[in-house]
């Protein structure tokens, strides 16, 4: 098999992608629904947003395959030479994007100059639209988009009552809204940069660089972070009372069976987890693809969060945190302020200004978009459920196997597509068996029949003293014994204060950055989210970290450095060092 069914060619104009930050946001290989209904729909919005901000001429993105994307083998991936683009047109360098994005690697693809990269008049609007949009005290845009989500969440229709086909228009209604909450995240993604940009080269300049990952930090209101919260507030409920805790010692099974016809202190945490699930159900891994159980669909996995946090001690609360990150962070900024010179004051400032309004905002666009995601996971899963009921497949997500364009057909004939349904899911269970390339520059790499399996066999355990480099992503320095994680709903192993190690992380990983005394993590940027949580939370990180997970190996010791962007092995187990 050299592609897949919903694989894109390469452009020939924006010719180089990479898996960095994609790795985040879709880091299985995409469902052929979630990708052909909702991000069929969401890339338009980003469309929309880039056109708007002034980083494009529409003629230059027209067609139904924005070249911003890539899909290859049925990964995600962005486009590297659509983002050194508009870096050059937002003023920036192709070597500082290549910084930003995918770190230092030896293998990055070589920025070729092309006669239309450079251009006055979008240089122009863009600035404009940053200028615009950094005089601004909020997004209320994005607020408002959340408040009519919160509507449609309310309002959603009793799905077991709907036929067939108007789960499938329910689910198609929505579109218009994924095309608005994809827009927003690309309106707030660029001016959520500006602020470490301006604020960088500022402390740096002062020789105190890790500075900047203080003043970014601990800015409150973070949607990401609020399911932290609220999971914290759980734990807390579980080890006040003996009967919680020794139901939870069953484990999580044991305790989502037991909430049902629950009473004493069991029916007081069902009723609190229900109204958690409420606010935050819509969350949990790989949670921008409909195909992935959100904490809604799989409750589960948000009680195994609860079981690992409510070991941690009482004075780890996100609230303690944040107020001990905000008086670090004011204070700081109060001694950059002052050795500054006073004509520089003022773009400090700015950079404070825009880090406190936009980087908040952008995880709210984030979070917009994954609610939206959720209201259509919920009625396509629905559609599936039935598909299961009737024997044509095993799970609910299955019928995400199909495409947007054989919804219709499916809803007609079910058993018809029950062998195309059955076929392809052998094939995307191959598909996840696959090592995607990080950057894709030529064709033949777009050919998965030529692309290794997923296996850290032949991959050396890093030795005593070795130090891996990455990006640091959240200040400190800690150091802890190794617990890799590669997928947060088998968390189980990890103990307090140890360092997470993970490949990627998103919303579903945030939760255990409250056990974890520090994170490295294989793939990431400044502005991933759950670096933002990491910044929210206090504990030092590492991204773009190659070959963490490979290299790393539980129970090593190690110290993490967020604010130098190194990993230092300290000591490495007998049977390791064999």
């Amino acid at each position: 098999m050299k592609s897949w069914i919903t694989d894109w060619q390469r452009s020939e104009r924006l010719p180089h992608y990479t898996r960095a930050n994609a790795g985040e946001t879709l880091p299985e290989p995409a469902s052929p629904l979630g990708w052909t209904l909702v991000w069929g729909r969401g890339l338009h919005g980003w469309r929309n947003g880039f056109v708007g901000f002034g980083i494009y001429h529409e003629e230059e993105v027209a067609g139904p395959r924005p070249p911003f994307v890539g899909m290859f083998g049925g990964y995600f991936y962005l486009n590297l030479s659509h983002m050194r683009l508009f870096g050059i047109r937002m003023g920036q360098t192709a070597d500082q994007i290549d910084t930003a994005f995918v770190g230092q690697r030896s293998d990055t693809p070589v920025y070729v100059a092309h006669p239309e990269d450079e251009d006055a008049e979008l240089t122009a609007k863009a600035g404009a639209t940053v200028a615009r949009m950094l005089g601004l005290s909020g997004f209320a845009e994005a607020d408002a988009d959340q408040e009519r989500l919160r509507r449609v969440r309310r309002e959603r229709p009793d799905l077991a009552r709907l036929t067939e086909a108007e789960l499938v228009a329910h689910a198609r209604s929505l579109l218009d809204e994924v095309e608005i909450t994809f827009q927003r995240h690309v309106e707030s993604s660029l001016p959520a940069s500006v602020g470490p940009a301006i604020l960088g080269p500022l402390c740096a300049g002062l020789d105190r660089p890790g500075a900047m990952l203080d003043l970014i930090g601990g800015l409150g209101d973070v949607d990401s972070a609020s399911p932290s919260t609220g999971l914290w507030t759980l734990s807390r409920q579980v080890a006040a009372s003996a009967e919680l805790t020794a139901l939870f010692d069953q484990g999580p099974a044991a305790v989502e069976r037991a909430l049902d016809g629950a009473s004493g202190d069991v029916k007081a945490f069902r009723d609190s987890f229900e109204e958690f699930l409420a606010a935050s159900g819509d969350r949990g891994p790989n949670e921008w693809d409909i195909h992935a159980l959100s904490w809604e669909a799989a409750p589960v996995q948000a009680l195994a969060l609860v079981d690992r946090i409510r070991h941690s001690p009482d004075d780890d609360s996100p609230a303690g945190r944040h107020r001990r990150l905000t008086e670090r962070r004011t204070e700081i900024a109060a001694e950059i302020r002052a050795a500054l010179p006073e004509d520089t004051q003022p773009m400090f400032d700015a950079g404070m200004h825009a880090s406190q309004v936009w980087i908040p905002a952008r995880e709210r666009t984030k979070a917009n978009c994954v609610s939206v995601i959720n209201e259509i996971r919920m009625a396509v899963r629905e559609l599936g459920r039935r598909g299961v009921e009737a024997g044509l497949f095993a799970q609910p997500e299955d019928v995400m196997m199909l495409l947007e364009t054989e919804l219709d057909d499916y809803v007609a004939d079910p058993g018809g597509f029950a062998p195309v349904i059955a076929r392809r899911l052998a094939e995307y269970a191959e598909l996840r068996e696959l090592e995607p390339p990080f950057f894709v520059a030529e064709d033949a790499r777009t050919e998965i029949d030529g692309w290794p399996r997923r296996s850290a066999e032949g991959v050396a355990a890093a030795g005593e003293s070795e130090v891996l480099t990455g990006v640091g992503g959240s200040q400190g320095t800690y150091t802890g014994r190794v617990r890799v994680v590669t997928d947060p709903a088998s968390c189980e192993a990890l103990e307090p204060g140890e360092v997470l190690v993970a490949p990627i992380t998103d919303a579903a990983w945030t939760p255990l950055f409250l056990v974890a005394g520090a994170a490295v993590v294989d793939v990431g940027a400044l502005n991933s989210h759950a670096v933002v949580v990491c910044r929210e939370l206090g504990i030092p990180a590492v991204i773009s970290v190659e070959g963490g997970t490979q290299r790393l190996r539980d129970g090593m010791v190690i110290t993490v450095d967020g604010t130098r962007g190194t990993v230092t092995v300290d000591s490495v187990p007998a049977v390791l060092a064999i």
